[in-house]
């Protein structure tokens, strides 16, 4: 089926959308689904916190190793082929990872598990890229989210029922049966939208394509932030359960409540996002949640020094903060796109690599604080909320003066 034909008929873009969003939502679903679960993979196994976090900081790091090569591949390839292959990893690793005995076959099972998440959300943003040329782009991706929010917001409640009553184990095979769905409507229904260039067919050429777009000081701009936003809240949210536990003795429930909040939030700012019109509006609620951001890091930071330590007073200000990046980070990720026209497998693939590596990074880097205090993991995302603004307002130096020569000309 033609990109001409996914216009017409049951298969349209919009009709994609469900589609697209689950296949999106394999990666998040995967990490957020376990959060709740580390402290009983970490008492399982006797493992330290810093090994344990490794179950989500490796999955982030393949992911960000997979991107780049994602991208490009569907660029190649074609979009079909790249996502029910990236779906049909999946389905291996979460296999594997159901059956493991040991902490070091999970964090394998996961990176097989990230490996297949780096084509299927790589090539879902993609596919949009194909179908959308303009601002339009940028509610996609927000209405895209928005759809994928409604599995990513029960994820980590769910996932501590699971651990609860059934065991950890039981989150990789619910994992199991939702990708093995997926593949199976992608098999039917995934229409191929990918264009072919002239000249533009091999891999070679794909790499010139990828270099150039990494020469673009805008497109690293984008790149930078996005990675900053994400390693903010990965940071955050994979050290919180830790610190309900450890500090609080609260079960694994308790914490997929209160994150259930913080995907409303950033549920709410895509959905802001998607009912608006212009380039301009976008851009403009894009650096309101940028210091929106800011604030809500500042002050959950402001209240734990102060010595309110009750998780309502971290959690309550991480709300606005979810909303924040959700109005920010759709804007970014679209003006990365379309600073490579004709190559949005390559620019999904870039800004996907820049944000899964912050995060993993970040993740991992948490896992050697203390769990016994939420200030050294809130001082952390308040000064990286002061980054991310420096970051704003340097990407917006740096496309203004590549679109000067434009108006000049």
């Amino acid at each position: 089926m033609s990109i001409a034909e996914a216009r017409e008929g049951a298969a349209s873009p919009r009709g994609l959308f469900p589609l697209l969003a689950a296949c999106s939502a394999l990666g998040p679903i995967s990490t957020l689904i376990l959060l709740s679960a580390l402290p009983a993979i970490r008492a399982e196994f006797g493992a330290t916190t810093a090994a344990t976090q490794a179950v989500i900081s490796v999955f982030l790091l393949v992911f960000a190793l997979g991107i780049p090569f994602a991208g490009p591949l569907s660029d190649r390839f074609g979009r079909r082929p790249m996502l029910l292959g990236g779906i049909g990893v999946f389905f291996a690793g979460s296999a594997l990872a159901y059956i493991a005995p040991t902490l070091e076959l999970v964090i394998v099972a996961r990176a097989i598990q990230a490996a297949g998440c780096a084509a299927t959300t790589t090539v879902s943003r993609a596919i949009l890229g194909d179908i959308y040329k303009d601002w339009r782009l940028t509610r996609a991706l927000a209405t895209l989210t928005l759809v994928m929010m409604m599995g990513t917001a029960i994820a980590p409640w769910l996932g501590g029922v699971l651990t609860e009553k059934l065991g950890w184990h039981s989150t990789f095979l619910l994992l199991l049966v939702a990708s093995g769905i997926s593949a199976t409507v992608a098999w039917r229904a995934l229409p191929e939208t990918r264009v072919a260039h002239a000249g533009v067919m091999s891999l070679s050429a794909v790499g010139r394509a990828s270099a150039g777009v990494l020469r673009n000081r805008a497109f690293l701009g984008c790149a930078l932030d996005a990675a900053i936003i994400y390693a903010l809240y990965l940071g955050f949210i994979t050290v919180a359960p830790y610190l309900l536990a450890d500090m609080l003795g609260r079960p694994a429930t308790d914490f997929g409540i209160y994150i259930l909040f913080l995907s409303i939030g950033y549920f709410l700012g895509n959905f802001c996002v998607s009912r608006l019109q212009g380039h301009a509006a976008i851009e403009k609620l894009a650096r309101f949640g940028i210091g929106l951001q800011a604030v809500s890091a500042c002050t959950a930071f402001g209240f734990v020094v102060l010595g309110f330590t009750d998780p309502l007073w971290w959690f309550g200000p991480m709300l606005p903060l979810a909303f924040a990046q959700g109005l920010s980070l759709p804007h970014i990720t679209a003006t990365a796109v379309r600073l490579a026209p004709g190559y949005a497998g390559v620019a999904s693939g870039m800004i996907g690599f820049s944000q899964q590596a912050g995060a993993a990074i970040a993740v991992q880097a948490m896992g050697f604080v203390a769990t016994d205090t939420p200030v050294p993991v809130l001082g952390f995302c308040a000064a990286l909320s002061l980054v991310s603004i420096g970051a704003m307002i340097v990407l917006d130096r740096l496309i203004a003066q590549a679109q000067r020569p434009t108006q000049n000309s």
